[in-house]
């Protein structure tokens, strides 16, 4: 289980110029949309779509810089998942707004 360092920047890098600028754009919320935001993110929704593919994302990238392949390959299964579960939301949507267009 070695750690290169170009793993390691390009990990930081990946995940950790996004999660920062998300933690800065949080503070500077009102209340009232922290608990909007808060809302929005605990929702059954969005725990199976989004979370399940940044989840499967840092999982896979931490097998990836730990040289671990089964982590590397469970992560892959969550984004996966998460994958189609969100082009199946995504597609009910659209086709709920297809069918008001056409009527």
């Amino acid at each position: 289980m070695s750690v290169e360092t170009d793993r390691l920047i390009s990990f930081f890098i990946l995940w950790g110029t996004p999660a920062v600028f998300s933690i800065i754009e949080y503070f500077k919320l009102s209340k009232t949309e922290k608990k909007e935001a808060i809302r929005d993110l605990i929702s059954l929704k969005s725990i199976v779509t989004t979370g399940f593919i940044l989840i499967g994302g840092v999982i896979a990238s931490l097998g990836r810089l730990l040289s671990l392949l089964p982590l590397h390959v469970i992560g892959n299964f969550i984004l996966v998942i998460g994958g189609v579960l969100g082009a199946i939301e995504a597609w009910e949507i659209e086709r709920k707004r297809s069918i008001v267009i056409l009527f």
